[in-house]
């Protein structure tokens, strides 16, 4: 038995699972992060970050490192198939970068901390009443508390919280990476679909998500390989224009889109659940990432006011993160009815709404001007 009993043992080292370790060495907490994976993962392409992250990242110290591997936007365009519908000057930062990027800076940030991650760590068993975890490459270790940032398809919700699978949400996207001299963040909105462009870095590399309501087409599976004609003939409703230059030899891959039922508490006894393992969302307000973030800072911080005292933490934590996470989850799903509207008086009120309108400034305001670290100093909460 290999003894941590004094580290918070975090499973998984994607956004959650390295932004908890940093917040938690950053504030005095050991901790240690199990990984499955042989290395830390380069899955997926792009990512989006508003401000509501993004000041998490800066008290961090890994805002700056970020923004020069990245790109800045104040403004968002806004089309339809084939005719531009308006400009937004959004009146807060977004980030857009590689995911894999992002993930490079906490990881360096983590080790600088003095972080800790051990590989080839996949969970078998763990132990709620003497905090013993077990792997399957049969190493044991003692932990003071269990953090499950192990993603949507998490075993440690799977064993402990419930055991409702992951279901397909109605909706699968084409992901890729393609080039383009694209300076800003573009949605093209259609029925039943819609796209998002945006520039990854400063040296032409665009990413790009394309996506359709498929009711049932994805059953089984989490993505298939494609090819750019299957892709262009699901949006052949759109300019292709639209989409950035994809070379022959970058693979296309088509995910099916899934989420699991809302959880009525993300804490179980001596663990809790961070990110896509507590609230696994549809993408379309880019908020995937950014409530990762605030989860892993929110607890980590809530660890440190409460002196150790984890299920005083946890308390907390649980009140105010599944609050704003079923929030956002909610509004995350009506964002693609709003999307993806086929009745042509709706688009064309959808239209004139954000063309001319401050509603939709206003409402996105409300999500990325929380700052989950003031929310913790200046409310006074009770543990």
């Amino acid at each position: 038995m290999k003894s941590h009993e004094e580290k918070v043992g975090i499973i998984g080292a994607g956004i959650a699972g390295l932004t908890l370790g940093c917040t938690l060495l950053q504030n005095g907490i050991p901790a240690i992060i199990f990984e499955q994976s042989s290395k830390v993962s380069s899955y997926g392409a792009g990512i989006s970050l508003s401000q509501n992250a993004l000041c998490l990242l800066d008290r961090l110290n890994i805002l700056a490192n970020l923004e020069e591997r990245s790109c800045s936007h104040s403004k968002v365009i806004f089309q339809g198939p084939k005719k531009n519908i308006c400009e937004l000057n959004t009146p807060f930062k977004i980030i857009t970068s590689r995911r894999q990027e992002l993930i490079n800076c906490l990881l360096e940030r983590y080790i600088n901390l003095g972080g800790e991650i051990l590989y080839n760590h996949s969970l078998k068993k763990f132990n709620q009443s003497n905090n013993k975890i077990k792997f399957h490459n049969n190493n044991e270790y003692s932990v003071i508390h269990l953090a499950a940032c192990d993603g949507i398809r998490s075993s440690i919700r799977d064993n402990f919280f419930t055991n409702q699978q992951p279901k397909y949400s109605g909706y699968s996207a084409w992901r890729g990476v393609g080039r383009s001299d694209l300076q800003c963040i573009h949605f093209v909105l259609g029925p039943k679909s819609h796209i998002v462009n945006y520039p990854l870095n400063k040296e032409g590399d665009v990413s790009f998500v394309a996506v359709k309501k498929e009711e049932g087409k994805f059953s089984e599976s989490w993505r298939e390989e494609g090819t750019y004609n299957s892709f262009l003939n699901d949006f052949a409703l759109y300019d292709p224009a639209i989409f950035p230059t994809i070379e022959n030899s970058q693979k296309l891959y088509k995910w099916g889109i899934y989420v699991r039922p809302p959880l009525k508490s993300m804490i179980g006894e001596n663990i809790t659940l961070l990110g896509d393992a507590a609230h696994p969302m549809v993408p379309f307000l880019g908020q995937g990432g950014c409530m990762a973030i605030e989860d892993a800072y929110s607890f980590g911080i809530l660890c440190k006011k409460a002196e150790g005292d984890f299920q005083k933490a946890q308390n907390v934590y649980d009140s105010i993160r599944n609050k704003r996470t079923k929030l956002i989850q909610r509004l995350s799903r009506r964002q693609a009815n709003i999307y993806h509207m086929q009745n042509p008086i709706l688009v064309a009120a959808r239209n004139v709404a954000l063309k001319f309108s401050f509603i939709p400034i206003y409402e996105l305001k409300n999500i990325h001007t929380y700052d989950a670290h003031n929310y913790i100093v200046k409310n006074r909460l009770k543990f």
